[in-house]
């Protein structure tokens, strides 16, 4: 299998939930439709459904010569089937997309990558955890360029029983506490 993302994201999510078939995600700084994207593989081999989100031209990661967001909307449906929401994340209003898009209260991949990384905090805080639980998150703390981020993020995700499971220089990887692992 080939996988997608930059840091094995896919690869994770994929082997932590045991390869599910038709899960759901939330992908908030989705970046371009295929290339080092963390839910393309999700989507297309394991028929997962979600909305993703990114800020558009000219920011999106791996779009740089798309002029304008119908063409950045435009190349994200020719390659993938979920739904795209272009705009700043932190004006979003979280609960109301989720219930527009008919999200579970249960989802189980929140894939959080903005830029700069103080900007993918403050759009944390703005996820409704009091009505969603997501089985793993992976949420990109950059901590080797942005050393403020990382602890806030953690202690926020412990309050909401998150359990920090992998971590490196760039990222921090998450499983609910309530995730019964199958098998």
């Amino acid at each position: 299998m080939e996988y997608s993302s930059q840091m094995g994201q896919d690869r994770w999510v994929l082997n932590v939930l045991k390869h599910k078939k038709g899960g759901t995600f939330v992908d908030i700084g989705a970046g371009h439709p295929v290339d080092i994207n963390n839910t393309v593989v999700l989507e297309k081999d394991y028929g997962w459904s979600g909305v993703s989100f990114d800020i558009g031209p000219p920011h999106t990661h791996g779009c740089w010569h798309l002029s304008t967001v119908n063409e950045y909307e435009d190349l994200w449906k020719s390659e993938r089937s979920t739904n795209l929401i272009c705009g700043n994340a932190l004006e979003v209003d979280y609960k109301d997309v989720f219930e527009k898009n008919e999200l579970q209260s249960k989802i189980d991949y929140l894939s959080m990558d903005l830029d700069p990384p103080f900007v993918t905090y403050e759009c944390l805080l703005k996820i409704p955890f009091d009505k969603y639980q997501f089985e793993v998150v992976t949420f990109e703390t950059d901590y080797y360029r942005e050393k403020r981020t990382q602890e806030p993020s953690r202690r926020l995700m412990r309050g909401y029983g998150y359990v920090l499971k992998e971590e490196n220089d760039q990222e921090d990887w998450y499983v609910h506490e309530s995730y019964s692992f199958p098998g």
